[in-house]
């Protein structure tokens, strides 16, 4: 009898912890993704890159969008002026550029003075020059333009510009791509390489790997390898990546990328992120072949191939934790799709993204532009004559921290530093929650908001360690989510 009689009772037991369960499931909250194209602006063909950062100091990413397909054209810049509206004020602030078409260009502090300036890069001479110009932000958001002599005394067809401390002396060099071909290019051709001597002073430098690398197309500047100095990557459509591993004084060497276990090639852009949360950088390799493969750092320095992606748009991917759940998701410029990372780096297909009438998607960054704690991205599009401006839409979403950087020589974004968050206290040999490097440029000429946006999930408290180039720490305890914090 006692056995008849447990079943009706294992029943009743198994029927309320199901009810429970199922309660507890609707009482929790999902995320809700998605998204709205809420870009606007100049009608012009000519968009490659995105790049943002916050010029005059308002707390709101502004956006500039460099243009090239025919002619003479200026580049355009979006002055951020909250809740989702840009006004274009190229010409106003100084920076409309015009000239034969410029592709890359970079936001840098070039003279440690806690705002940005810019670089940009001229691709074609329509009899206004060549060179490529150095703009200084006088302080207030608006430009004049210096003319280095050893930027002034080359006329090179320009593609990508990153800014970065080859030498790790404290303040920001310069590094151009010539052309776009890489290896079938003239076999003459050469990079710019340009080394700050301060107060807009600059050196060229000749000879060496960095300026003779057959590079074509986008330029990423990153600590691939971990060691505590800032590597080149740059893509090349006819031949392997080019891998620019610095010696730690500003010296480059040319590493083969199949020593790496690197077997793809790059056409157009290289990005670089912590797509698994272990502390390392991983690499995407695209191009305009409709082609993406993801490789993983592991163990002994090396890379294994973890993913590739067809069909895919534009010429790069980007990574953001558009969700906030506490890992990097991936996005191709001018896709209709997004990738969600499952946590350890595996992609799979999520939301739609509204890019209709697109023709021609180059580049992507992402920004905060809104202040509401997710991130939202920027699309160059070459012959739809508009770019796109994607607000992400995220509802009951996680968590988050945004971390505004300022290095110890007091340059604005402090480019090549290392930013960790772990669980409160954790930092004392713990295992990182996430990491972000800061950086210039990546993939396709993109620039992300210097200012670096983590999701946390449900997390309500975190500590943020800084490592800056030059090896100065600085850990902040029990930061509390949904803030902006700036270090130091």
């Amino acid at each position: 009898m006692a056995s008849m009689n447990a079943r009706p009772l294992l029943l009743i037991i198994v029927i309320i912890v199901t009810s429970i369960a199922s309660s507890a499931g609707q009482d929790k909250k999902e995320s809700v993704l998605s998204f709205s194209d809420i870009g606007s602006g100049p009608t012009l063909n000519g968009g490659h890159g995105a790049m943002w950062a916050d010029i005059d100091a308002d707390h709101l990413p502004d956006l500039y969008l460099p243009l090239i397909i025919s002619g003479t054209l200026p580049d355009l810049f979006l002055h951020n002026k909250g809740g989702g509206r840009f006004i274009e004020e190229a010409g106003r602030r100084g920076i409309a550029d015009r000239d034969g078409g410029s592709h890359g260009a970079a936001w840098c502090d070039l003279d440690n003075d806690g705002d940005y300036d810019l670089i940009n890069g001229t691709t074609f001479d329509d009899g206004s020059g060549i060179q490529n110009d150095v703009f200084r932000n006088v302080g207030n958001g608006s430009y004049v333009e210096v003319k280095p002599r050893a930027v002034e005394s080359r006329e090179e067809a320009t593609r990508a510009f990153i800014s970065f401390d080859m030498d790790n002396d404290g303040d920001l060099d310069l590094f151009g791509v010539t052309n776009y071909q890489g290896s079938a290019d003239p076999p003459d051709e050469r990079n710019e390489v340009y080394r700050n001597e301060g107060d807009f002073h600059f050196t060229a430098i000749t000879g060496g790997a960095l300026e003779r690398a057959p590079a074509g197309q986008g330029a990423t500047d990153t600590d691939y390898d971990g060691d505590g100095d800032i590597d080149v990557l740059a893509a090349n459509r006819t031949g392997p990546v080019n891998i620019l591993t610095n010696d730690g004084k500003g010296g480059f060497v040319a590493t083969d990328p199949v020593s790496l276990g690197i077997q793809h090639r790059a056409g157009d852009g290289i990005t670089s992120a912590d797509v698994d949360n272990d502390g390392n950088l991983d690499l995407l390799l695209a191009g305009s072949s409709g082609e993406g493969h993801l490789y993983l750092r592991v163990d002994g320095g090396k890379f294994t191939h973890a993913q590739s992606f067809s069909d895919i748009d534009g010429y790069m991917g980007g990574f953001g934790d558009l969700d906030n759940d506490g890992d990097l998701d991936l996005y191709f410029a001018g896709d209709r799709k997004i990738y969600l990372n499952d946590g350890s780096g595996k992609f799979s297909p999520g939301i739609d993204v509204p890019v209709d009438g697109k023709k021609d998607p180059r580049g992507v960054a992402f920004a905060d532009l809104d202040n509401d704690g997710d991130l939202d991205f920027a699309i160059g599009d070459k012959r739809a004559r508009r770019n796109y401006i994607i607000r992400n839409d995220l509802r009951d979403s996680g968590n988050w921290l945004k971390v505004r950087l300022v290095s110890p020589q007091g340059q604005a974004g402090a480019f090549g530093a290392k930013t960790s968050i772990y669980p409160s206290g954790g930092s004392a040999g713990g295992k990182p929650l996430a990491m972000r490097e800061s950086q210039s440029n990546c993939g396709y000429l993109g620039q992300n908001d210097p200012v670096l946006h983590f999701g946390l999930g449900e997390r309500n408290i975190v500590e943020v360690t800084v490592v800056f180039l030059d090896g100065t720490k600085i850990t902040m305890n029990n930061v509390a989510a949904n803030q902006t914090v700036t270090i130091p």
